[in-house]
């Protein structure tokens, strides 16, 4: 916070400046018949989850239960292992852990060792929600319970009055840096299930983002700030990228402020990725604070994961 505000105060000041650049402040998003989505959205089986701060893990290595261990991952991501030390946990699979542990175990000590890293308990993912929705925010889901796009809007509070339930769009990570979009008409949906057709509700994973576009002039921050949510996109004034992410609270420790995303909806449902370095505009770099647009959704990733 101590960081960010002054930036904050130096960028408002120099707004009038004529060298800044100037995103152009369009109308909220209000779609027509060519944005209806004519694809359904990809589906697949859920990926094993990546490890967070929290979840219990057993580890053994067969034949060598002096190195058997039991341990709740801590807030710093690494967990200390027998011999080898400090190993990174939080970001992996539970494969990627096996085979780090593995290698390093084989490089000095053992010779082909076999790993094996269960979770005894999981603690809590979210999937989050924003736009035209009662009460968007992230929402906490179990690894291994189910929750679909239309159960996550009801516990959200269902859909306002400005929805457009019509366009909704999954935002889901895709490797390790790359999110793919996935595009669904809830009211598509709602006929299908009336039929009898309940897979045609959407699976969510884990970290997925749900977009409801709405007509209300807002833009979104979410991932690792203090308090994600919705800020107002005004008409007459300027938002830039810091200055939502000072009025959702500031970046938390674990934030990769030098690789946030800004995720961009046009009318006809394609998203556009745009890469922000915090660092750089916090250093004077202000010619990189983009202006946010209605619709807008500002992602700050988690080090070591995006």
């Amino acid at each position: 916070m101590k960081r960010l505000f002054p930036a904050i105060l130096f960028l408002a000041a120099c707004s009038g400046a004529d060298d800044i650049r100037q995103a152009p402040m369009t109308q909220a998003f209000i779609p027509t018949e060519a944005a209806l989505p004519t694809a359904p959205a990809v589906r697949g089986p859920r990926p094993d989850p990546t490890l967070v701060s929290g979840d219990l893990l057993r580890i053994t290595v067969y034949r060598q239960p002096d190195l058997d261990l039991e341990v709740r991952i801590p807030e710093n991501g690494c967990i200390s292992f027998p011999l080898i030390g400090a190993v990174q946990a939080v970001g992996s699979s539970l494969s990627t852990l096996e085979q780090g542990i593995r290698q390093r175990l084989e490089k000095d000590y053992l010779k082909n060792p076999s790993v094996t890293v269960t979770v005894k308990e999981y603690a809590k993912r979210k999937v989050f929600i924003v736009g035209g929705v009662a009460k968007p925010d992230g929402y906490e889901v179990s690894p291994d319970t189910r929750m679909t796009v239309l159960q996550l809007v009801a516990a959200a509070g269902g859909f306002t009055d400005r929805a457009y339930k019509e366009y909704v769009q999954v935002v889901r990570r895709q490797g390790t840096s790359n999110r793919a979009v996935l595009r669904v008409s809830l009211v598509e949906v709602e006929r299908q299930i009336s039929q009898g057709q309940t897979e045609a509700d959407l699976e969510l994973w884990p970290d997925d983002l749900v977009v409801v576009p709405s007509a209300v002039r807002v833009a979104y921050v979410m991932g690792q700030v203090q308090k994600p949510g919705s800020v107002d996109v005004p008409h007459n004034a300027r938002m830039t990228i810091s200055m939502a992410i000072a009025n959702a609270g500031s970046y938390t420790k674990f934030a990769a402020t030098g690789r946030i995303q800004l995720l961009r909806h046009d009318p006809f449902g394609n998203v556009s990725k745009i890469a922000v370095d915090l660092d750089a505009i916090l250093a004077g770099r202000i010619e990189l604070d983009l202006n946010l647009q209605p619709g807008d959704v500002v992602w700050v990733p988690e080090r070591g994961i995006f």
